[in-house]
């Protein structure tokens, strides 16, 4: 949101018209807690403390106006001090100085009634008679959301459990998907207003069923209600308010509720919270889902992750991960180049599926370990190779936070003497559009040094188009989604079209991934691709069956 810029005399004019409005009109510097004095000139001088208008001492609780500036939306609550009841409607602003920068305040507009004369619902965080509440406040709630600190959550939590022993509760976990992306598009103030906007709407659901909200931390909420009060129909309006009112054309804003009932009252509560997290990551890429149950078989899946974790680095130090190959083809069938793909063989002899792996390593940032050994075995087959053949590896986005990608890539070739050219990287969309400030300039030094950048699932993501126009790859790999038999086959033929001829109009080479009929074949073929990737070709193989395949007929 754009926040609105005042010189000091349009300032000085606006609150004149507003006092015959409103029984004060006034600019306040939150941050400082003072009233602010201006004069034609641009100049301005901080004046009395803001809350000495209800005479109180000290800061006031959950101010309207620091939370107006932090998220740049407009905020309104009631104060309450001795019989009167103080309406604060709270307006960011952006105040020009005579030096021509700007100043975050907030224009408060109040209204005093007496308590007797104001009717409905009275905001139950408005002060009472200033005391040291406030100072208890402060200390158990988030000042920019208004709801329960983590620890003042767990503590209240325990407390009503035991109060109210003989009730059946739940336990629910929201979180907010890619919000870090969200911060980096659009900056944190829109995000601060996320935080209070989906706040907002918890908030109303608790207060509704006399239940408990809090923040855990960054955009993770929880909820306790009680099963007679917890119906999946107010979260699903809440997700949908929060979907309707901040996506836009690059970001579908997307909440995910994680649900467990509470069946032990004795384990501790943020082990509850745990549960419902569980759930809660079980959904937690799918744009389609909103609300995910615990249950038993959550925590099994969670005891098969520990092992896979427990017996990752061993496993590796036993070389009991290889590489396969996938070819990647031209229509006859002849291959370009080839895909190298992680394969974890157990003690039987049988191959572990990647699927059921590369999640965990990814979630518990292991994987950077595994892309390393990935990468280290395409670069030594290379160079035992007499041919021109390239491989590609992946790079996944964890790796830019654990690696100096670039270091270890160029040292692999510069060690088996391999021309950066015939190891093609590539990098999903998320990495991308995650953190481009820490991504791209690693791209770009990868690119000069001669490795050519495959964008890899292209379409899966949420900001494609704006990927294509900042990002200069050399080579798209367009996602298998697009290949899928739906109700809408021919507006993905449409979109499909589209994006190949975009592409090569920007110089890109394409792949078409999971191809695995000749119809399929054929349609691409007639759209004007000339790679393609997929079991119509070749299923992913081992390196000696790849080398029979292909390489003995080079």
């Amino acid at each position: 949101m754009n926040t609105t810029e005042y010189t000091t005399k349009e300032m000085k004019d606006f609150l004149a018209n507003m006092k015959g409005k409103y029984d004060l009109a006034r600019v306040v510097d939150p941050t400082e807690c003072r009233i602010l004095t201006m004069n034609d000139n641009g100049q301005f001088s901080l004046g009395e403390r803001c809350y000495g208008i209800w005479q109180s001492g000290q800061r006031c609780v959950n101010c309207s106006s620091a939370i107006a500036c932090k998220t740049g939306c407009h905020r309104e609550k009631n104060e309450r001090f001795q019989d009167q009841i103080y309406h604060i409607e709270s307006k960011p602003v952006k105040l020009i100085l005579a030096d021509g920068e700007t100043y975050d305040v907030a224009i408060e507009l109040v209204s005093i009634r007496k308590e007797e004369e104001v009717t409905g619902h009275v905001n139950e965080r408005a002060l009472e008679d200033i005391s040291d509440s406030a100072i208890r406040y402060l200390a158990d709630y988030d000042t920019l959301t208004s709801t329960l600190k983590e620890e003042s959550f767990y503590e209240k939590t325990r407390a009503m459990l035991n109060h109210e022993a003989d009730e059946e509760w739940m336990m629910i976990t929201a979180d907010i998907l890619q919000f870090r992306l969200f911060n980096n598009l659009f900056g944190v103030e829109k995000g601060n207003a996320v935080l209070v906007g989906l706040a907002d709407q918890l908030r109303e659901i608790t207060i509704k069923n006399l239940g408990i909200c809090g923040r855990l931390r960054g955009d993770k909420f929880a909820l306790l209600l009680r099963k007679k009060d917890f119906h999946e129909e107010p979260l699903i309006k809440a997700a949908h308010f929060m979907n309707t009112h901040f996506s836009s054309g690059v970001y579908t804003l997307c909440v995910h509720f994680g649900v467990y009932e509470i069946t032990d009252k004795a384990i501790p509560v943020p082990l509850m919270c745990d549960r419902a997290n569980m759930a809660l990551r079980t959904i937690h890429s799918n744009l389609n889902a909103t609300i995910a149950h615990f249950e038993d078989m959550i925590i099994r899946q969670g005891l098969i992750e520990q092992e896979i974790l427990s017996s990752f680095e061993k496993s590796l130090e036993d070389g009991r991960f290889v590489i396969y190959l996938q070819s990647i083809n031209n229509p006859n069938g002849k291959p370009l180049s080839a895909e190298a793909l992680a394969r974890w063989i157990n003690e039987d002899g049988s191959v572990i599926p990647p699927d059921s792996f590369i999640p965990t390593l990814e979630k518990a940032s292991f994987i950077h370990k595994l892309d390393k050994f990935v990468w280290e075995q395409a670069v030594r087959k290379l160079a035992s190779w007499d041919n021109d053949l390239t491989l590609s590896v992946n790079i996944s986005p964890k790796d830019f936070y654990c690696l100096d990608v670039y270091d270890v890539i160029s040292s692999l070739c510069r060690q088996y003497n391999v021309p950066c050219e015939r190891l093609r990287l590539e990098i999903t969309e998320s990495a991308m559009i995650e953190n481009p400030s820490k991504v791209y300039p690693v791209i770009e030094k990868l690119q000069n040094a001669g490795f050519l950048i495959e964008i890899d699932d292209f379409g899966t993501g949420q900001s494609s188009l704006g990927l294509l126009k900042d990002l200069k790859a050399d080579v798209l790999k367009i996602d298998r989604a697009f290949l899928r038999e739906t109700e809408n086959t021919r507006r993905s033929q449409i979109i499909l079209q589209s994006v190949i001829s975009m592409a090569k109009d920007l110089g890109m080479q394409i792949i078409v991934e999971g191809v695995e009929t000749s119809k399929q074949l054929n349609s691409l073929i007639s759209m004007g691709c000339e790679c393609f990737q997929g079991f119509y070709f070749s299923r992913p193989l081992p390196i000696p069956e790849f080398e029979e395949k292909y390489l003995a007929v080079r």
